[in-house]
């Protein structure tokens, strides 16, 4: 799985983004999952920063897995909605009304990204 992300669709979807003017907040990293449905705990987060984590989700990679392994090529997008919290004394906590918000401030360019994405494949 050290190949899971083809080069060619992630060039693609890099070249779309510059394209429409969101290539600002279209980043590469290292997503790892968590069984949900719970937002991380702070311990959590501190273990996955530790570990190279850049996201974390609680999707996207048992999907990736059986695509790959159904010799199917695979892009990875996702929409990060909230910011993680590594400090137990913080007033920030992960919440519901965070992601809504992010979501909706968002939505239209993922939207408009996808769809050109799909249409230059």
């Amino acid at each position: 799985m050290s190949d899971a992300y083809d080069r060619e669709l992630r060039a693609l979807a890099k070249q779309t983004a510059a394209e429409q003017g969101c290539d600002s907040f279209l980043q590469e990293g290292v997503y790892c999952m968590l069984a949900g449905p719970t937002y991380e705990t702070i311990a959590e987060c501190r273990v996955l920063q530790t570990l190279g984590a850049d996201a974390v989700g609680m999707s996207t990679i048992p999907e990736v897995v059986v695509a790959r392994h159904c010799g199917l090529r695979v892009l990875g997008v996702s929409l990060i909605t909230n910011k993680v919290v590594t400090d137990y004394d913080s007033d920030k906590k992960a919440n519901h009304e965070e992601v809504l918000q992010t979501t909706k401030r968002r939505t239209q360019d993922l939207q408009r990204l996808i769809t050109n994405f799909i249409t230059k494949i």
